[in-house]
């Protein structure tokens, strides 16, 4: 994966050129979270770019005098940080073991400088929360872009939601679909990235998650809760809304003592009443009472009208995608 924003470099950041593995050299920073660092690399070998991702929880452990060396936290604090450094292994281990075309690809993760490294393919493109800000005019809430129309929304989530469907016939769980998680290519095609919180579903319990405010389902919030398939649906169907009103529903936290998720069509008129009414089942915070099947989404996203006219919709009943 790749996006096109590259973020300024810091003293946590390894240095630009470094070499990694005696194969990778480094070129760019392309995010930053609180644990990993994720950067652009070109293969000596073959010339080709990668996606390299860094273990570093920031507020465990500092980078080495060297700038590459990753030093291990207190004792204190030594058990949080191997239970981290394991997530993050499995999340190698895990992508190693999926093959589909709307999934970033793995190409192998090894351990150097003290820490673990995760390496992925490198597409040109951008997130799908930065297309839909960016095609509104506004970096924070805005408006459905106008050239986010339906053939847009079907290129983009029939092959997410085949991807999550190969997922979830795998018995794997990815728990952090959100719009910043899909990346959109030159062609328009999509790709589904961060694997960090999935998850088999027997092993839901045992690896702790970073919750996203607006996209994450109820039950992520407690390590007690039954997490399966309709987490992910949730998260589906909190990314469609964002997409189509151009603000994210109101966060589960919130709507715990008074449920007032905003209608999504009285946000975008012109969306597809039996979608939106798909979306807002999808959206339900108790888990037995939300949609459980990506069937519904499929039928939904068949009928046509994501925001299109009447020329279009005659357009999609004659050719319509299908998952």
């Amino acid at each position: 994966m790749r996006v096109n924003v590259k973020l300024e470099w810091d003293e946590e950041c390894l240095g630009r050129n470094t070499r990694l593995l005696q194969s990778y050299r480094i070129k760019s920073i392309v995010s930053q979270s609180e644990l990993s660092i994720v950067y652009t690399a070109r293969h000596g070998d073959s010339g080709e770019m990668r996606i390299v991702k860094e273990f570093f929880p920031r507020a465990l452990t500092q980078r080495g005098a060297d700038r590459r060396t990753v030093d291990k936290p207190k004792s204190s604090r030594v058990r949080q940080y191997e239970i981290l450094r394991e997530l993050f292994r499995q999340e190698a281990l895990l992508l190693k073991e999926i093959e589909h075309p709307y999934i970033v690809r793995y190409k192998e993760h090894f351990e150097e400088n003290n820490t673990l490294y995760l390496v992925m393919e490198y597409c040109q493109g951008t997130t799908l929360d930065r297309l839909v800000r960016e095609g509104s005019g506004q970096e924070t809430e805005g408006k459905l872009p106008s050239d986010l129309n339906s053939r847009f929304m079907r290129q983009t989530f029939n092959p997410i939601m085949s991807a999550l469907a190969y997922l979830h016939n795998e018995g794997i769980i990815h728990r952090d679909i959100k719009p910043g998680n899909i990346v959109i290519d030159r062609d328009g095609k999509p790709k589904l990235i961060d694997f960090g919180s999935a998850v088999r579903y027997a092993e839901c319990r045992q690896f702790p998650i970073m919750t996203t405010s607006g996209y994450s389902p109820l039950e992520l919030y407690s390590e007690k809760s039954q997490q399966g398939p309709s987490s992910d649906i949730y998260s589906l169907a909190a990314t469609m809304y964002f997409v189509l009103t151009g603000r994210p529903p109101t966060d589960v936290t919130e709507r715990l003592f008074e449920d007032k998720l905003p209608p999504l069509r009285a946000h975008n008129r012109n969306a597809n009443p039996a979608l939106a009414w798909i979306i807002h089942w999808g959206l339900a915070l108790e888990v037995k009472r939300r949609c459980q099947s990506l069937r519904w989404f499929r039928i939904a996203a068949g009928l046509g009208g994501w925001g299109a006219g009447r020329g279009e919709r005659r357009r999609q009943r004659d050719g319509a995608d299908n998952v």
